[in-house]
């Protein structure tokens, strides 16, 4: 056993902590709570018992820091996702008002040619009209004269 700022680590923990690990639980000062779980003794089966629930309890660790950055990664993908949809909806926005307006130029054109051909034929009519009163008076005029 390694001993070290009042911690007594077993050559298992050491060898089985990654290099940063291994430097924080040498240099770190423990909790007082922590001192007596450590200095407590134990046979070398109950050591071995210590290390396998240590290590089982570390493989947890490690699915749950798993699935916590699948979670992290998949939250981030989703705000991108949700920022492309909010861009997409912005345009779509754009477009729509742009396309109203070129409607309501289109209509007000409409309206203005539909309503220029119906000027123009009733200028026709009325000038057919007056033409055909204008001969039938000049007509009348010849022969009455």
């Amino acid at each position: 056993m390694a001993t070290r700022s009042g911690r007594n680590l077993s050559n298992g923990d050491l060898q089985g902590a990654a290099d940063a690990e291994k430097e924080m639980l040498l240099n770190n000062d423990s909790e007082p709570e922590e001192d007596t779980l450590f200095d407590r003794p134990t046979s070398a089966d109950g050591q071995l018992h210590i290390d396998g629930k240590i290590s089982s309890v570390r493989i947890q660790i490690k699915e749950v820091t798993d699935v916590m950055r699948d979670n992290v990664q998949r939250v981030m993908e989703r705000g991108d996702r949700l920022e492309d949809l909010q861009l997409a909806s912005d345009r779509l926005t754009s477009a729509g008002d742009e396309f109203r307006e070129a409607a309501k130029r289109a209509q007000r054109r409409a309206w203005m040619q539909h309503m220029r051909t119906r000027i123009i034929i009733a200028i026709i009519t009325i000038t057919a009209i007056l033409c055909i009163i204008v001969l039938d008076i000049w007509v009348l005029y010849l022969v009455v004269r």
